[in-house]
């Protein structure tokens, strides 16, 4: 069994969506803490020509602070939800799949949800839907544990069965420290996804990288994004070949 997971994160980049592909189960870790100002309350898009920043998602902070993703309330007293939409109409509406598109995401935007990680959740769950990625989802809050960190992965592991774990990249380091990585009867392979040109209305010049997959589905369509996602990474990295990377890295900060 191929499982993957991840904390839900706001309008998510085309290599987060890699993982849901090579995973027969993939695992929102939606109780794992929030993280102010990262990618889940976050995510770039154009809001100018050539100009990409930030949309983002106010939290009520009396209430989000270092709590779990599940539990991250989201500010409605503030029209964010309006604003974004419109920044996005502004800079996406003359993209060639705007008019297949913006009826649906346009009603993700404009619906509230309960939760940081419920919105995320629901827009991640859509863009599956577009793209026919059919997945076995699963909240990491459904399995209830006090293990941390790598022992809570290894714990969400072996609730699914796994065989093999598709890993971000960035997960390499926190799971070398822990000590409890690799195990025997889990294979764990790293992403290394490696971003494709494809034309952008906001950039017709200069290809703007990293972007929320968003920017991809807009500019080119569901079945083109698909097709970059199953290609993004062209080699995945094993354990042994990650700790290799890692001691190259060590020499050359010596």
């Amino acid at each position: 069994m191929n499982i993957g997971m991840m904390q839900p994160a706001y309008m998510p980049w085309l290599g987060f969506f890699e993982l849901i592909y090579k995973a027969d189960t993939f695992i929102f870790l939606d109780d794992f803490q929030f993280s102010v100002q990262s990618y889940h309350q976050r995510n770039r898009l154009f809001v100018n020509r050539g100009q990409v920043d930030w949309y983002s998602v106010p939290v009520r902070k009396s209430v989000s602070f270092k709590a779990a993703l599940n539990q991250a309330l989201i500010n409605e007293e503030v029209p964010w939800r309006i604003k974004s939409w419109k920044r996005i109409q502004q800079n996406y509406s003359k993209a060639p799949f705007w008019g297949d598109l913006s009826s649906l995401v346009g009603k993700w935007m404009l619906s509230s949800a309960e939760s940081l990680s419920e919105q995320n959740i629901a827009f991640i769950k859509l863009v599956c839907g577009l793209m026919g990625l059919q997945k076995d989802f699963r909240l990491s809050s459904q399995y209830l544990t006090e293990a941390k960190s790598s022992m809570r992965v290894l714990e969400l592991l072996r609730w699914c069965k796994a065989d093999r774990y598709y890993s971000a990249k960035g997960s390499f380091g926190y799971m070398h420290e822990d000590g409890v990585f690799p195990v025997e009867d889990i294979e764990v392979m790293f992403q290394d996804f490696i971003p494709e040109d494809y034309r952008q209305a906001g950039s017709p010049a200069v290809f703007v990288p990293s972007l929320s997959i968003l920017d991809a589905l807009f500019n080119i369509g569901p079945k083109a994004t698909a097709e970059l996602v199953r290609k993004g990474t062209p080699k995945w990295l094993t354990w042994d070949e990650m700790i290799s990377v890692h001691k190259i890295h060590e020499k050359q900060l010596e």
